[in-house]
């Protein structure tokens, strides 16, 4: 099948808005330098499906939501019978694949992947199982205990069980983890939400922030660690780039939300990292291993705590849609790799429709 048309998808109605517009760009101009036709829909955030036929830097400024309705303005409303005519309405010609550059929840959590699979169009990155376990940290890690993938200790807490009886919850906590310890979001991305407590005190202030963002909150303990990050690609035979490293300023206490894409000075990516070559041998086997037990396809990030003490290699979590802004590590990692954005994006779409030639053969069987 020859790829001729991708329709983008960007925006979204999660705490990852932002993010996903300056993603949406990056593979927008990817797309175009590899020769493609690209058709953009946006997804604003308050939930509407939007057609945006405007200049990309739009995108990336978030002036695109206003020219995109002045373009619907005194149009009919178009029928809709079926998710496939659902995801294709926006545009005149059916897309021949489709590149979310969404994050968060209803995004990168099986949601989507849901839609577009009774769409029946080719999609990139992982299926509903896999996005949906890699969305969700409590089961991501109960697949990654039962491949024998070493973790750090954590505790799984319900937003209920804090609002009743938080000091308790506490002190299973203080038992458990002990301080100082780290706290996030079950379903959360781009490091949301995130907190550190370091006594009694600050973790039940951690604990109710923290739970406003999921109705479960994941408590580990605090690992004073190298940040590595993998990036993968591929389906059934998956190929690792170059390992990745975030170093944190000295100013920054761990590597938040607004420490990743809002502080100039906050972090840097560097890759390759600087590993012995066992130890990155050890750790591109173990991300490969991480995809293939989720259960991914086509690309994802493998992240992993390095402890600078004793090298004890741990994972940390996998994102099923990683990002695709300037400074992200997937296509940094790729570059520096010898693969260019615009092969990149080429690549992953004909992961994607060769991932639904498989799926389409299984059921016909």
């Amino acid at each position: 099948m020859a790829i001729r048309k991708v329709l983008v998808l960007f925006g979204g109605v999660s705490t990852e808005h932002l993010i996903s517009l300056r993603s949406a760009f990056n593979i927008i101009g990817g797309l175009r330098r590899a020769g493609f036709t690209v058709q953009s829909t946006g997804i604003a955030q308050n939930g509407d499906w939007l057609a945006y036929t405007g200049p990309d830097e739009a995108i990336l400024d978030g002036s695109w939501e206003k020219l995109a309705r002045e373009q619907i303005t005194g149009q009919l409303p178009v029928p809709v019978r079926s998710p496939r005519e659902f995801v294709t309405q926006f545009h005149s010609q059916l897309p021949d694949v489709v590149f979310p550059a969404v994050h968060g929840i209803n995004n990168e959590d099986g949601t989507l992947q849901g839609l577009l699979e009774l769409s029946g169009i080719p999609y990139v990155g992982c299926g509903i199982l896999a996005s949906a376990a890699g969305m969700d940290k409590l089961h991501a890690k109960l697949v990654f205990k039962s491949a024998r993938i070493p973790q750090c200790r954590y505790l799984a807490v319900s937003r209920s069980e804090i609002e009743r009886q938080p000091h308790k919850v506490a002190s299973r906590v203080e038992k458990k983890i002990g301080f100082p310890c780290f706290l996030k979001p079950n379903n959360g991305g781009s490091s949301v939400g995130t907190k550190r407590a370091d006594d009694t005190a600050s973790l039940i202030v951690a604990l109710k922030a923290v739970s406003q963002f999921d109705s479960q909150v994941i408590v580990e303990e605090f690992v004073r660690a190298r940040e590595i990050e993998v990036a993968v690609m591929g389906n059934e035979s998956p190929k690792t780039a170059l390992i990745g490293e975030v170093r944190t300023s000295e100013a920054v206490e761990y590597y938040d939300y607004e420490a990743k894409y809002f502080k100039a000075d906050g972090a840097e990516v560097l890759v390759p990292a600087e590993l012995p070559a066992e130890l990155a041998a050890k750790v591109r086997r173990l991300a490969i291993k991480a995809y293939k037990a989720l259960g991914c396809r086509g690309l994802s990030r493998v992240d992993f705590f390095l402890e600078r003490d004793t090298n004890r290699l741990m994972i940390n979590e996998i994102n099923t849609l990683p990002g695709f802004t300037p400074i992200s590590i997937f296509p940094k990692a790729f570059a520096a790799s010898g693969v260019p954005l615009e092969t990149l994006v080429k690549k992953l779409c004909q992961y994607a429709v060769a991932e639904k030639k498989a799926r389409t053969r299984q059921e016909q069987i």
